[in-house]
């Protein structure tokens, strides 16, 4: 079995037992595929489940799965990330995370550090402040997600990048529709810089999100979020 089935599975097993219980705040699973526009090549497959708990006086845990598959690597990619939080902060949510990402040929690389939620004026921001440290090296990465919705309708931007060891960086823009009681479509066009390369690409996908929060607090912390199809 896969890790894209186990993390689907793991969120549909979750659901019905986190929806009798009392800390059951939300879910999620999602699929994407990304190509770049320079030889119109495939170069990522996404797909990703998660799920949220509430737990005492405003502290929470999430977790995420997700699974990649990359053109250049030509391997199989998996990513596990663990969520605690806090949201009595007014509108905004801190948490700390602590991720690992591996493949196919055994490297893997630990990903650890501080993130925050807001919801400000209609808009929703998302950042992440943290290091990477495994068979990828060590450094830094930073990253910051925008949402503003209107109706069915939002607008969103993305901006991440990763430096010592490995180098990069990406910026998107990108729009998302809700179906009536349905899957959330987007569409992002990002443009993705690695050492001494950069490539245009274009991303589609669906997401489906449940739960008194609409879904989870926080994405994944993985180095493929930040420079997918690497």
């Amino acid at each position: 079995m896969s890790i894209r089935h186990l993390a689907a599975a793991a969120v549909l097993l979750a659901v019905p037992a986190g929806l009798s219980a009392q800390g059951f705040e939300g879910a999620e699973i999602s699929a994407e595929l990304l190509g770049f526009t320079d030889d119109f090549s495939l170069g990522e497959k996404e797909y990703r489940g998660a799920f949220e708990f509430s737990l005492f006086g405003g502290f929470g845990v999430a977790a995420d799965l997700g699974y990649h598959s990359s053109r250049e690597i030509g391997l199989g990619g998996r990513n596990a990330t663990l969520h605690g939080l806090y949201d009595r902060l007014g509108t905004t949510t801190a948490g700390v995370f602590y991720g690992r990402d591996s493949d196919d040929d055994d490297g893997s690389t630990s990903l650890y550090g501080i993130e925050a939620a807001a919801d400000l004026m209609g808009a929703e921001i998302e950042g992440a402040l943290g290091r990477y440290d495994g068979d990828e090296g060590d450094g830094a990465m930073l990253s910051a997600d925008l949402r503003y919705g209107f109706g069915n309708f939002a607008g969103t931007a993305f901006a991440g990048g990763l430096s010592g060891d490995l180098e990069g960086s990406r910026l998107a823009l990108g729009g998302e529709y809700q179906l009536m009681a349905g899957p959330t479509l987007y569409a992002e066009l990002g443009r993705r810089s690695l050492e001494d390369e950069a490539d245009t690409y274009v991303a589609l996908g669906a997401r489906l999100a449940i739960g008194p929060k609409g879904g989870t607090t926080f994405d994944s912390r993985s180095l493929w979020e930040i420079l997918p199809g690497r």
